[in-house]
């Protein structure tokens, strides 16, 4: 089934049958009586799995965890602080998560799995990041290009808005929808609008990064806005110029780096275009990445050129 399913879809194996595996899990959380009004989806992999936006593949699933059930109010997490303050404030928000994870969800959704009789699937709390859930799957197809796990990351310092239901499906389903019974899963998701400005301001931040390398596997951002750039959402995003002021606001409270230079990410200011050094880093880094793409994707110096094009449509807004 997935060697047919993988001759269709140009997908390997491997890939078909991990994605089916991380919309399985996103149908248990969301499914689940206790977690599923506690968490959103975001990021890359929303991008492709619920507005197939991007032709790659994306590993990770990102979820926003409601910080209300960790014992503050809706509106606390807002309350002025110092710079101090809010530092402490970050380390204690995520130190709760930390526990809720480890002691609520993961026994919780282990549980869930057994009473569904689905075998081989173990979740635990990552030795390296207290706020991610590694899920161990049957894995039928080896590559070394992608990880032999599902990572849950989930963070309780995240926007909500703005988020609406969206359903989604696995690859190797809608290729063989005869087979499955639940051929859906409704989840609510983060607009990709949001995601749009949030990679736009990761961009920026790394336009003014001056001392230290860009992260590894940091140019699926830059291929992630030249997609949307040839898209609908660029132009959502742009006539919601509030939206970027909203995403910066949140970064400056809960992520405050004065290098990001967060308060420059602005319609006349905003700054994409990474640096020759970064470029150089970039470029193989989207080599070394291309292989978790569909179909043909763009060069590197076309995503540039993009690129280029966009920062001047912002700066533009004004």
């Amino acid at each position: 089934m997935y060697k047919i399913a993988s001759a269709d879809l140009g997908i390997n194996e491997a890939i078909l049958e991990k994605d089916y595996w991380i919309v399985l899990m996103l149908k248990i959380l969301f499914s689940h009586d206790r977690f599923k009004k506690l968490f959103a989806f975001k990021g890359g992999t929303s991008l492709s799995k619920v507005f197939n936006k991007i032709q790659r593949f994306s590993e990770d699933i990102d979820l926003i965890l409601d910080w209300q059930i960790l014992g503050y109010s809706k509106n606390e997490p807002w309350d002025e602080r110092s710079k101090t303050g809010q530092i402490k404030f970050n380390n204690e928000a995520n130190e709760r998560a930390a526990n809720w994870i480890r002691l609520v969800l993961v026994p919780e959704l282990n549980k869930t799995l057994i009473e569904m009789s689905i075998e081989k699937v173990k979740l635990k709390v990552s030795s390296i990041d207290s706020q991610t859930v590694q899920i161990q799957y049957p894995n039928g197809f080896k590559d070394n290009s992608i990880l032999q796990e599902i990572r849950l990351e989930i963070g309780p310092l995240a926007a909500w808005t703005p988020v609406k239901n969206y359903p989604i499906s696995a690859y190797i389903v809608e290729e063989f929808p005869q087979i499955f019974n639940d051929k859906l899963v409704i989840v609510p998701t983060v607009e990709a609008k949001r995601t749009f400005w949030e990679k736009v301001t990761i961009m920026h931040k790394e336009a003014n990064r001056t001392k230290t390398l860009t992260p590894a596997r940091y140019s699926r951002h830059y291929y992630d806005i030249y997609q949307l750039s040839q898209s609908t959402i660029k132009d959502e995003a742009l006539n919601d110029v509030v939206l970027l002021k909203e995403v910066v606001s949140f970064k400056n409270k809960f992520y405050a780096d004065n290098s990001a230079k967060y308060n420059e990410a602005i319609p006349g200011k905003i700054k994409l275009m990474p640096n020759e050094m970064q470029i150089e880093g970039l470029s193989k880094d989207y080599d070394v990445m291309k292989n978790m793409m569909f179909n043909e994707s763009p060069s590197f110096q076309e995503i540039l050129v993009e690129l280029h094009r966009l920062e001047n449509q912002i700066n533009k807004l004004i």
